[in-house]
């Protein structure tokens, strides 16, 4: 893993989060006590070229992907909040005529936040999870099999600030997950910011870095590296109901697809 350009992608973080605006109630803060968030968000992701060990983009099988991931937050007390997420994958890989084709479960993740506290206005939170995978039919031993079970440790960093009247958040979350077996390692690196326009309606935009490692020697030459990002806006409906529709394309990578995606989810408060 290349610490150095990671540490140069990270300090530039600051910098583009005064510029924008903050609201309440994303992932960097706990959820008040009892209250359940459940986002529904439907995603239709393809792809038809590939980054090689170099970054450079080159023609590969047609892929698509179909995906369903409900996701929860539930305040359990003052300063914990549990999270939890079920994936429902539909892949297909089409070559020369052949395609194959697999759906089903492909992870469950359980998880919780735990606040620490607030430093110089930014609200500082752990973030424990495990992942178990459901995967099927995976011919790389590397890959993620059925009933591995995977750890991922975060820190998350949440701000509130205004910008041109504008209220808005920052919130980052930076975690390393660990994988058993000769599976690597990743490292993750992803950054949401929001614009509130008034009451209903919200912008986001969200960064995603993700950066593969392990030991060994020839080790780097299979590792892998994603950056995306992703615009997203989000309409509230009534009180407890709201729509989001957004779209995401890889900008860079290293062993990876250069994918595209558009996403559609719904928002319930209870």
């Amino acid at each position: 893993m290349n610490l150095s350009r990671i540490i140069r992608a990270l300090s530039g973080i600051p910098a583009i989060i005064c510029l924008w605006p903050s609201i309440a109630g994303a992932g960097a803060w706990p959820q008040p006590v009892g209250h359940l968030q459940l986002i529904v968000p439907f995603s239709v992701t393809r792809a038809s070229e590939t980054y090689d060990a170099h970054g450079k983009a080159v023609r590969r099988n047609a892929y698509r992907k179909n995906e369903l991931t409900p996701y929860f937050e539930y305040g359990l007390f003052k300063d914990l909040t549990l999270l939890g997420q079920l994936s429902f994958v539909h892949e297909r890989t089409s070559w020369l005529g052949s395609t194959i084709s697999d759906r089903g479960l492909s992870d469950i993740q359980l998880g919780a936040r735990y606040a620490l506290g607030t430093w110089q206005d930014t609200s500082i939170s752990l973030q424990p999870s495990l992942i178990w995978h459901g995967a099927m039919n995976q011919s790389d031993p590397s890959a993620s099999q059925r009933g591995d079970v995977d750890g991922e440790f975060a820190v998350t960093l949440g701000r509130h600030f205004k910008w041109l009247g504008f209220d808005g958040f920052s919130d980052n979350l930076i975690g390393i997950r660990v994988k058993p077996g000769n599976r690597p390692s990743e490292f993750r690196a992803n950054l949401t910011i929001g614009v509130n326009f008034n009451a209903r309606t919200m912008l986001l935009l969200k960064s995603e870095s993700t950066s593969t490692f392990s030991k060994g020697s020839g080790a780097s030459a299979n590792q892998s590296q994603s950056n995306k990002l992703g615009l997203s806006l989000i309409r509230r409906l009534d009180k407890t109901v709201s729509l989001e529709v957004g779209a995401a394309a890889s900008l860079s990578g290293r062993n990876t697809i250069k994918e595209r995606s558009l996403r559609a989810a719904l928002w319930y408060d209870f």
